[in-house]
C-alpha cells in the first residue's frame, strides 16, 4: 500500500470551504430589506474574504518560493490566480459599499443580489484553486521536500498567523475536519505548545464536537502522532 503524503492545505481548506457554505447559506437566505439581517450575513462574506486573503499572502511567502527553483511557471500560475482572487475580494467589497450606500429598500435588494452572485463567483473560483493547491502544487512539493519539511513550513504559517485569527481557524477546522486529522493536529500541538494553550485548544475540542467524538478524541491523542 502506497504511503499517504503529509497534505498541508488540508485542515485549513477544509475550515475555509465550510466558511463559504456557511456565508453563503447566511446570504441566501437574507432579506436585503432587513439591514440587521443583511449586515449579520456581510460580517461573514468580510471575514472570509479576508482569510483567503490571507491564505494567498501565506502562499505567496511561504509555500510557492519553496518550488519556485523548479516550477516557475508553475509559481506563476498560482500567483496569478492569487491577483483574481483579491479582485474578487474588492469587488464583493465594493458591492458591500454599494448596499451600504442604497437608500431605499429597491436599491438594497439589487445591491443584496449583485453581492450574492458576486460571491458565489468567489466561492466557485476558490473551490476549484484549494482543489489545485491539494494535487498540482501537492505534487510539486512532494516530489521535492519531505512531509517533515513540508510540516516545517506550515508551522513557521501558523507561527504569522495573529491569535484571534488562529482561534477562527481552529474553530473552524474543529467543525470541519475528521477525528484522524484533529487528534493528529492536537498531539503536535501539544508536544510544540504551552499546557495552557493545549488546555484551551482541548477546551475549544469539547465545546465543537459531539460527546461521542470528543471522547474518542481523548482516547486517539494517547497515540503517536502520525506525522
Amino acid at each position: 500500500m502506497q504511503n499517504i503524503r503529509f497534505n498541508g492545505f488540508s485542515m485549513i481548506h477544509k475550515a475555509l470551504r465550510s466558511m463559504l457554505y456557511d456565508a453563503a447559506k447566511d446570504l441566501q437566505q437574507t432579506d436585503f430589506t432587513n439591514t440587521e439581517q443583511t449586515e449579520q450575513a456581510i460580517a461573514k462574506v468580510e471575514m472570509v474574504a479576508e482569510l483567503f486573503d490571507d491564505h494567498a499572502d501565506h502562499e505567496d511567502n511561504y509555500i510557492l518560493p519553496m518550488v519556485a527553483a523548479e516550477n516557475a511557471a508553475l509559481v506563476a500560475a498560482f500567483e496569478q490566480e492569487h491577483v483574481t482572487d483579491r479582485a474578487l475580494s474588492k469587488e464583493l467589497q465594493s458591492n458591500i459599499a454599494a448596499y451600504h450606500a442604497a437608500e431605499t429598500a429597491t436599491e438594497r435588494i439589487k445591491a443584496g443580489h449583485k453581492l450574492f452572485y458576486t460571491f458565489n463567483d468567489f466561492i466557485a473560483f476558490n473551490l476549484s484553486h484549494m482543489n489545485r493547491e491539494e494535487t498540482v502544487l501537492n505534487d510539486a512539493l512532494w516530489n521535492r521536500y519531505s512531509d517533515m519539511e513540508i510540516g516545517m513550513a506550515n508551522q513557521k504559517i501558523s507561527a504569522s498567523v495573529p491569535p484571534e485569527k488562529l482561534i477562527v481557524n481552529v474553530t473552524w477546522m474543529m467543525r470541519s475536519c475528521n477525528d484522524m486529522e484533529i487528534a493528529d493536529f492536537l498531539k503536535k500541538l501539544k508536544a510544540a505548545l504551552p499546557e495552557q494553550m493545549v488546555q484551551m485548544l482541548m477546551g475549544m475540542a469539547q465545546q465543537e464536537l459531539p460527546a461521542n467524538r470528543y471522547e474518542k478524541l481523548l482516547q486517539q491523542i494517547r497515540e503517536p502522532a502520525t506525522v
